[in-house]
């Protein structure tokens, strides 16, 4: 895949596979390189924020050996409450780094995940 076409492939998988109109909403979020996946208006949950990353790497060809998904979407803490957890279940406050689609289609030219 050419490099010049490698932008518009993301933004185009993206938005055909994942970007869809919110409940309540009109229409589709408009989608910027900036638009994060992990954080912001429209984050997505743990479970589907693995099933893009995974199809991503796969679709894209790129070298996942570098990525590091609790960096992007950190465990949390659930129902129970920390302090009704043993010390070695507590689970830290952690905020979620922005993986934006920027980074997305970096990597997919470099041909492996470029970001810490």
């Amino acid at each position: 895949m050419v490099k010049d076409t490698i932008e518009s492939a993301v933004l185009e998988w993206y938005d055909k596979n994942y970007n869809f109109k919110p409940l309540f909403s009109k229409e589709k979020p408009g989608l910027t390189l900036e638009t994060s996946l992990s954080t912001g208006k429209y984050p997505w949950a743990r479970e589907t924020g693995d099933e893009i990353m995974n199809d991503y790497f796969e679709r894209f060809k790129v070298d996942d050996s570098d990525f590091d998904f609790l960096a992007y979407w950190p465990y949390e803490k659930g129902f129970l409450p920390n302090f009704l957890r043993p010390g070695s279940h507590k689970i830290p406050d952690v905020e979620p780094k922005p993986l934006t689609l920027h980074m997305l289609i970096e990597s997919a030219k470099a041909g492996r995940w470029l970001f810490t």
